[in-house]
């Protein structure tokens, strides 16, 4: 079976977090979230149920946040995924805190310890996060273990980083060495127009089958009104950081350019002034011709 492509614009692709809520957070679709979670953390997820992703305040002070897509998992496991694709350069701290709030919301009303389930948070980003970026590696998991002892302390806390910047990289350099299943849907994240044709009929049921939603996928005009305008937003932040670099970039330049121009005045006027030494003029019409103090003319 060949897939016939159709041009779809920049603004539709997954890494938009509106469309990737729109495959992988839609009732329907739940075989094709199983099987990326599945692939992502490494164990067989069974049933995945779509789950209400707005998180209860804590406090009047605190602010409503809203998931990306929030799910139950083998019906004991909750679980969070989220896609990034600018950097605020505080992803960590945001990480932690949908983990907390998740965790802490799990007790129930009867504020029973037992009841708190095990909370895993997926986070994909397409830039490499600050504290990772000397890890080559573009998949990792966190726990909480004993630092020498390296024992788990328990199995409630995972955080899973998929950072496809990296993974990007790797695919072009062909260093990239995972299982198909994982080659695929990481590829299928960054540019669905990266799967070829010819390989469509080796990829799992579930990899073709998310590839032909986002083929067909029917947006109304205010839901394709709503993927554009998160699509400009997030370009509006990356192209707000170039912007930033080239002005730090031209200041320093700037500064260069200034600090090499004094440098070379003051050698020419150390030059003028070693001349008029030789030819035995005061010291202080020298100071006064050059600009040069008494001490500067003294080392000539």
């Amino acid at each position: 079976m060949l897939i016939h492509k159709q041009e779809i614009p920049e603004y539709m692709y997954p890494k938009n977090d509106f469309i990737f809520k729109r495959l992988f957070g839609y009732e329907g679709n739940e075989d094709i979230t199983k099987h990326l979670v599945s692939n992502i953390i490494g164990e067989k997820i069974k049933t995945l149920e779509f789950k209400n992703p707005y998180l209860l305040r804590e406090t009047k002070d605190d602010k409503e946040e809203i998931l990306d897509i929030k799910a139950s998992l083998n019906n004991n496991i909750q679980c969070d995924i989220e896609i990034q694709v600018g950097n605020k350069h505080d992803v960590e701290k945001r990480i932690l805190n949908s983990w907390a709030k998740m965790y802490r919301q799990s007790i129930g009303r009867n504020k029973k310890y037992k009841n708190m389930k095990r909370t895993i948070v997926i986070f994909i980003t397409m830039f490499d996060i600050d504290n990772l970026k000397n890890i080559e590696q573009y998949k990792t998991k966190w726990q909480i273990q004993e630092e020498k002892l390296k024992i788990k302390l328990t199995d409630v806390f995972e955080i899973d980083i998929i950072e496809l910047s990296k993974a990007k990289r790797q695919l072009m350099q062909g260093t990239f060495e995972e299982p198909k299943d994982i080659k695929d849907w990481v590829t299928f994240l960054i540019n669905p127009k990266e799967l070829e044709e010819s390989e469509m009929e080796e990829m799992s049921e579930e990899v073709k089958k998310a590839y032909e939603l986002w083929q067909s996928l029917n947006l109304n005009q205010e839901e394709r009104e709503r993927a554009e305008e998160r699509f400009m937003e997030i370009a509006s932040t990356e192209d707000a950081i170039k912007y930033e670099c080239k002005l730090a970039r031209k200041k320093a330049l700037k500064e260069g350019r200034k600090k090499g121009i004094e440098e070379g005045k003051n050698k020419k006027q150390k030059e003028i002034a070693k001349k008029l030494l030789k030819i035995g003029i005061d010291i202080d019409k020298i100071m006064e011709a050059t600009g040069l103090n008494e001490e500067e003319i003294k080392k000539l």
